[in-house]
């Protein structure tokens, strides 16, 4: 029986982040015996207490955040020894197509590739939103948050607005995900 879940993430502005919370949320909604943690990837040590784990990253320019590899590298054997999902939020993914869920996968794959011991039960791709204010934003360098206002800017004049999470498909992924966990024990 699963009785603790990590979600953790690793995010630039904050998008990912929202999105590790909705998925925690919906999570506990399914599972409602399990005690799930949300926290950001560099502030966990050791998963030794968990029966689950969910990982999240946001991927720019076709990388995950380098926190999230060396997360992954890690904690390699224990993650390989759980119930384990992977989920990505990428502005590749603003058009979920076949050709954007294909690179975007084949992203995230550079990663996982190099542990063949981790099998994830659920990959999820999400488009994500460009958030230029909050905690997370704020401790951004100045160069990024020049450039994720401009990335704001740009979007506002393409396409009317900033933000393309699809918050059904990111509960159903985490329903689908709680589903998983169960089976595996």
């Amino acid at each position: 029986m699963i009785n603790k879940i990590l979600v953790i993430y690793a995010t630039w502005a904050g998008a990912t982040h929202e999105i590790a919370d909705e998925i925690g949320k919906q999570i506990s909604k399914k599972l409602t015996s399990a005690d799930i943690d949300v926290l950001p990837i560099k502030d966990v040590n050791s998963i030794e207490d968990y029966q689950a784990v969910i990982i999240g990253t946001s991927i720019h320019a076709s990388q995950p955040i380098r926190s999230v590899n060396r997360f992954i590298k890690k904690h390699r054997n224990e993650l390989a020894a759980l119930p384990t999902a992977v989920f990505v939020v990428c502005a590749n993914m603003w058009e979920d197509t076949p050709k954007s869920r294909n690179e975007t996968t084949q992203w995230i794959n550079k990663t996982l590739d190099k542990y063949p011991e981790i099998k994830p039960v659920s990959l999820g791709l999400f488009a994500g939103a460009v958030i230029t204010e909050g905690e997370e934003f704020s401790k951004l360098s100045i160069i990024f948050r020049k450039t994720i206002e401009s990335m704001q800017h740009n979007l506002i004049k393409q396409y009317g607005k900033t933000d393309f999470r699809d918050w059904d498909a990111i509960r159903s992924w985490a329903d689908e995900v709680a589903g998983q966990f169960t089976k595996t024990v």
